[in-house]
């Protein structure tokens, strides 16, 4: 049994060595070998307890060593967090050990391939989403091993993973070593990375060159930015403070400029940010200090060709109960939705907004609150906003009068590759991303999400700007090399010229076809199992 947990600790530090920000990438095609000499050589009273057991402990040293940082925002959640999504990573090897039961080995390890797609799938997809650790993102440091993503997606880095891994457990574990094995084992590790090289090399941007400004202010989330903490910055400051540092780099030829994720928190009514003359209407709208609104339209009208994008907090009332959505706050006679919000001036004087629609578990939305209800006093207040917010469906994209689009991904939704695909079947040409990585302090956390957002620009051949409030900001070109980052926790402001690209790649076209695939496949084999069994 020491040697069985020794193996399950081995797996968990493969994974957790090989995850960003580390070097170690290589280490996932062999990282989930132990846990397959494991199963082969347990047995006994209780194995299948055993080795759920084994396999929950290995993904949890992974979920701990990759995202513990959760912790500055909230120690008991994120450890609830951490366990909870341990136990999830499970459930495939769960079901690949019950089919190998069924069937035999060859059916379980076929269906371990097609579980573990689905899980992520899932998990991607459900109220209690956290792709944090899709194995597809593991290769997020390394953009010319992957350049095959604009037709796979990450999905095609998750299966990668697995096959490899299935491939050298069974050469290491046969008494026999076919030499198509080998050569399958050798050609499906090295072929990707080559082609990828080519493409990479061959690889030229195109689209008519644009020019970004991007502002990293370096508000601290937890003293400063915050109405209610105890440095707290007024808004009408903060927004001098974005004004000042955009007037550092822009230019007459500058078309976009990006503030970060609730550059605004104060909580602005959503009539009064689509009304173009706030000056008058403000009175007759709200009875709240619209300054900062004010003067980030006074300083845009400086600057006629120009188009910024901000984040800031939003709401939206309703006259009764039945008019209002599922996620509407009640407020003594009030009835209101709050957003995490993408508010965009347009160059045409035309007023938008976004409203945050891939959110956080916990902090912005309580998944299924019949069941989890009672966790929400363990979970973080991110930025004033925490609870049941509003959301949209459909992916808005921002258009200036050259009619280049420009997606508003907020912060978490980068991390959604299907997701980002929608904003570029509805016409964008970049992908601006507006965030704030302060919550996570100078950890991993801030690092892998800017180093995830390599990823959407490799998968749809869009260039990205990234404006973080604290954490690192930068542009990303269309092969996924990150362009002047700025240092983390320091006040910045960067300038490029980026291509505006309006083909669309197989990936972006179809989506996440690999993981649907996997789930229809996933079933009919667990299916076809059972019946193995019935009539054998």
């Amino acid at each position: 049994m020491y040697s069985l947990f020794g193996a399950s600790c081995l797996s968990g530090l493969l994974l957790w060595l090989s995850w960003p920000v580390g070097p170690g990438a290589p280490l996932l095609f062999i990282a989930w070998i132990p846990l397959f000499w494991v199963d082969m050589n347990l047995s006994g009273r209780r194995s299948g307890l055993k080795f759920f057991f084994l396999v929950w402990w290995a993904c949890l040293i992974w979920n701990v060593g990759t995202t513990w940082w959760i912790y500055y925002s909230t120690a008991v959640g994120s450890l609830v967090a951490m366990m909870a999504n341990a136990f999830l990573m499970t459930l495939p090897w769960a079901l690949f050990r019950y089919t190998r039961k069924l069937a035999g080995a060859n059916w379980g390890y076929l269906g371990w391939v097609l579980y573990w797609c689905t899980f992520e799938y899932i998990h991607l997809n459900w109220e209690i989403s956290w792709p944090w650790l899709t194995l597809g993102n593991g290769f997020a440091m390394y953009p010319q091993w992957i350049q095959w993503y604009e037709f796979t997606g990450v999905f095609g880095g998750t299966l990668w993973i697995l096959l490899i891994n299935l491939g050298v457990f069974r050469l290491l574990a046969g008494k026999k070593k076919p030499a198509m094995l080998k050569l399958a084992v050798l050609s499906g590790l090295l072929l990707p990375i080559l082609v990828s090289y080519l493409i990479y090399h061959r690889y030229q941007e195109s689209g008519e060159t644009v020019e970004f400004v991007v502002v990293q202010p370096n508000i601290d989330p937890y003293t400063e930015k915050f109405i209610d903490n105890e440095n707290f910055i007024q808004f009408d400051q903060q927004v001098d403070r974005f004004i000042q540092l955009s007037k550092q780099q822009l230019t007459g030829e500058t078309s976009f400029l990006l503030w970060p994720e609730t550059a605004i928190d104060g909580g602005f009514e959503e009539r009064a940010l689509l009304t173009s003359n706030i000056k008058a209407d403000s009175r007759a709208l709200l009875a709240r200090d619209l300054t900062p609104i004010v003067s980030m339209r006074n300083f845009k009208q400086q600057y006629p060709a120009l188009s910024l994008l901000t984040g800031l907090t939003s709401f939206q009332m309703y006259p009764d109960r039945r008019s209002a959505t599922p996620t509407a706050r009640t407020s003594g006679d009030s009835i209101y939705d709050l957003f995490n919000t993408a508010y965009y001036l347009g160059d045409n004087d035309r007023l938008q907004t976004y409203h945050k629609s891939k959110l956080v578990p916990g902090p912005e939305t309580m998944p299924y609150p019949q069941v989890f209800g009672f966790l929400s006093d363990l979970l973080v207040d991110f930025g004033g906003t925490g609870g049941q917010m509003g959301k949209q469906t459909e992916r808005t994209v921002f258009f200036n009068r050259q009619g280049v689009g420009l997606a508003p991904a907020i912060c978490y939704e980068s991390i959604y590759g299907d997701f980002m695909a929608q904003y570029v079947r509805n016409g964008a040409h970049f992908i601006g991303i507006i965030t704030n990585d302060g919550w996570w302090r100078d950890s991993p956390g801030h690092k892998q999400h800017l180093h995830y957002a390599v990823l959407r620009a490799i998968e749809n051949r869009r260039s990205i700007a990234r404006s973080a409030n604290t954490g690192i900001s930068a542009f990303i070109n269309q092969k996924g090399e990150i362009l002047k980052p700025t240092k983390f926790w320091e006040q910045d402001v960067i300038k490029a010229t980026i291509q505006a690209n309006s083909n669309k790649t197989f990936y972006t076209r179809y989506g996440d076809y690999i993981a649907r695939t996997a789930v229809w496949l996933a079933v009919l084999v667990f299916l076809a199992a059972w019946v193995k069994r019935r009539i054998t």
